[in-house]
């Protein structure tokens, strides 16, 4: 077996995957049956000769019982403190971070006051204001744990137990809590605080879009990136530059390489303080998995030069993919790291001969051979990339780039000299004698920084430069085109046959589309979105959105944006909001300003606007202002009414006899008019009072879990069929012809 590292880190990780989406029942279960095709396989001796499937069984069989045992120990301990309120101490292990007007610690525990609980966990606390405190110092207080969201497969669960995160929780702010600082630092502590230093010098020579930018595409840390940054990226393709990954660290450590062989060092020691640098960087990275891996590859590759051996790819991406998670194998959860290992094994495998492939097709071209031959290697690296990760980003992100080749080709190389100008002159900015020529290269790599962004937005608007794969159709169309391609590449030698897989590509396009213009055409799509307490809900037909209420809690909201842009959302008809009771309107600065609202209808009576709001209706949209209640004619089968009472709002719409009323922020049934007591479907925070008066079939309830319980216990004793957002994903009613109604879960 030429490969053992790749056979054992492939499967390990593969098996580990497999646990990761379903759960350790499943790791268990698998455990045995692939110990008994490991028994099966030593027996059969034609089996046994080849090595590869005794290897590869005994291997899965292993990284099954790791993960169940791993569950057993640190988890299941855990899950004893859901929804539990104790007094934890512990030291800050990890640099602070802020979003939703929220900071954000992880402490590492060594005291849990509770009977019977584990005193060492890692788990992040919330707060309303930033500790004045330093990395590792002691913090102890009271606090609220939860556990995350698990809602099946790649969810909030995995994403934090890759982080070795288990339990979240907010500080009990009104109570007692101590800050104590502590003189004994580990080694981590520096590279922390060095990473806190770039970022501030970053900060410092560059404006705060710039910096943002800056920071987020060499550190990682997106958290004061502008949305519609993030967004941009996402929609062409580009987000892996956000976070910081293999290409990140091949970069800075080719850079470095470069810079020291431009010294008198022989060729052993630029290798070895090559490796060095690389590590230095994985730990301001926070180690993340995805760049050690490429950092565990890395210093392979530069050993091999030290002691003058060859050294191989498969291998040492494997050996890295089994470092990692043999020490977590939760780490199986971090989409980072599997984007990060399938796309390098992608590269490894397929780049040359794709390259060579797009040089044989540029030699048949009448015109631009010449700028196809040289872009054949960029093109190639992105095609592999993209084909392999297909997968993870169909499941986890419900959108794909169209366009990613284009995106690439034209941002990729500015951003990596970006990156080197940006690492540059952060440090020399800390050195008194070098202030001068950091100024100078700050300049630069803003002025690159302005590109990408610059094209980023461009791209982005580029209609289809993104598709959701919520759909079957593009999902399908998809997953053959990406198939057909790499046939055509890879199997066959003559260029009809790549002629051949783009026609069979677009006929199966059209008839998508064709079929989508029969089948889907019409139907009225209105989702009421998982965004805690508080309603969040869109309605769709033809191209055509609207947003009747944004609210929930803070920390969900972007649902509302990750929604809107899976189904390509540019632009919004209405956005309607009944009132600004609770969370009502908490998201709406941010639709206004993403989505450009043609519309928007508000009560004039309240007196909770901020001028942001203010401006930003009066900036982008026309305002429709009303008192008591309002008639909007969204589009020909559909009626919406905005009422508002008492500062309570209602909405209520009919779409094709189907009749719906909206109650986002609680009030009392009472003071409905009778023609809107009689509904089809009631949709409320469930706080809204007599809500028995409401003759509806059903009740969906966007609350949290507690509120949804209690409402469904009401609504059983009204005869209504109850629904919930809370924990369980997304409702969507598709509305046809005829009362006809399918109620869809989205998780």
């Amino acid at each position: 077996m030429k490969r053992p590292m790749a056979t054992v880190g492939f499967t390990y990780l593969a098996a580990l995957v497999a646990a990761t989406y379903f759960n350790a029942d499943f790791a268990k279960i698998m455990s045995i049956i692939f110990f008994v095709l490991f028994i099966i396989s030593l027996v059969i001796k034609s089996i046994r000769k080849q090595k590869v499937l005794p290897i590869a069984f005994f291997t899965v069989t292993v990284a099954f019982a790791v993960y169940s045992v791993f569950n057993y120990v640190n988890v299941k301990p855990i899950e004893q403190l859901n929804e539990q309120d104790a007094v934890i101490s512990g030291k800050i292990c990890e640099l602070p971070y802020s979003a939703y007007n929220r900071c954000y610690y992880v402490v590492e525990t060594d005291k849990i006051d509770l009977d019977g609980a584990p005193q060492k966990i890692k788990l992040r606390i919330s707060m309303s204001k930033a500790l004045d405190a330093d990395l590792y110092d002691k913090i102890s207080g009271k606090v609220h744990m939860s556990l995350p969201s698990d809602s099946g497969g790649f969810s909030s669960k995995t994403y934090y137990a890759a982080k070795g995160i288990h339990m979240l929780s907010y500080l009990y702010e009104y109570e007692d809590y101590q800050i104590k600082s502590d003189e004994n630092k580990p080694i981590y502590y520096y590279f922390l605080k060095a990473k806190q230093t770039l970022i501030e010098s970053i900060r410092t020579l560059l404006p705060k879009e710039q910096a943002s930018v800056a920071v987020g595409v060499l550190l990682g840390d997106k958290n004061l990136m502008d949305d519609e940054i993030k967004s941009n990226f996402k929609a062409i393709g580009i987000s892996h530059l956000l976070a910081v990954s293999g290409l990140h660290a091949s970069v800075i450590a080719t850079a470095i390489f470069a810079l020291l062989q431009m010294t008198k060092l022989s060729k052993k020691w630029v290798s070895l303080l090559t490796c060095v640098a690389i590590v230095c960087f994985m730990a301001l990275t926070g180690f993340s998995a995805s760049v050690t891996r490429a950092g565990i590859m890395l210093i392979m590759f530069y050993l091999s030069k030290f002691f003058y051996v060859k050294s191989d790819s498969l291998n040492s991406l494997g050996l890295a993919t089994f470092v990692i998670t043999m020490f977590n194998p939760f780490a199986a959860g971090d989409l980072g790291l599997l984007m990060s290992v399938l796309s390098t094994l992608g590269i490894i495998l397929f780049e040359d001969k794709f390259e060579a492939k797009i040089k044989n097709l540029a030699k048949n071209l009448k015109c631009g051979s010449k700028v196809l031959d040289k872009l054949a290697g960029t093109i190639s690296v992105t095609l592999c990339a993209t084909i392999m990760t297909m997968p993870i980003i169909m499941l986890s992100f419900g959108k794909v780039s169209l366009i990613n080749v284009i995106s690439n080709i034209l941002i990729v190389f500015p951003t990596m000299l970006m990156m080197i100008f940006t690492l540059i002159f952060s440090v020399l900015y800390l050195i008194p004698f070098f202030k001068f020529i950091a100024i100078p290269l700050a300049f630069l790599a803003g002025l690159l920084i302005n590109y990408i962004t610059f094209c980023a937005n461009l791209l982005a608007k580029i209609p289809f430069a993104s598709v959701s794969t919520r759909q079957p159709m593009v999902l399908f169309w998809l997953a053959v085109t990406c198939i057909l391609i790499a046939l055509a590449l890879l199997l066959y030698e003559k260029y009809k046959f790549l002629k051949l897989s783009a026609i069979l590509s677009t006929i199966i396009l059209f008839i998508g589309i064709f079929s989508y213009q029969i089948f889907d055409r019409d139907i009225t799509h209105l989702a009421f979105l998982d965004t805690g307490n508080g309603c969040s809900a869109v309605i769709s037909q033809n191209g055509h959105t609207s947003v009747l209420s944004c609210g929930g809690d803070k920390f969900k909201l972007s649902k509302m944006q990750n929604y809107l842009d899976a189904q390509n959302v540019k632009n919004l008809d209405y956005l309607i909001l009944s009132d600004f009771q609770d969370s009502t309107a908490n998201y709406a600065n941010d639709v206004i300003k993403k989505f450009n609202p043609n519309y928007v209808v508000l009560p004039s009576s309240t007196e909770s606007i901020d001028e942001k709001l203010e401006r930003n209706i009066s900036d982008s949209s026309n305002a429709v202002y009303f008192s008591k209640s309002v008639e909007v004619n969204c589009w020909d089968n559909l009626k919406i009414k905005s009422l508002n009472f008492d500062d309570h709002g209602y909405i209520y719409l009919t779409v094709n006899d189907v009749n719906i009323l909206i109650n986002p922020s609680g009030g009392n049934a009472q003071v409905l008019p009778d023609e809107y007591k009689f509904c089809d479907f009631l949709v409320s925070n469930g706080t809204l009072e007599n809500s028995d008066l409401i003759l509806s079939a059903y009740e969906i309830t966007t609350a949290d879990l507690d509120i949804s319980s209690k409402a469904a216990t009401e609504s059983a004793k009204n005869n209504r069929l109850p629904l919930a957002t809370a924990g369980d994903g997304d409702i969507v009613l598709d509305l046809k012809n005829g009362k006809n109604i399918s109620i869809k879960r989205m998780i």
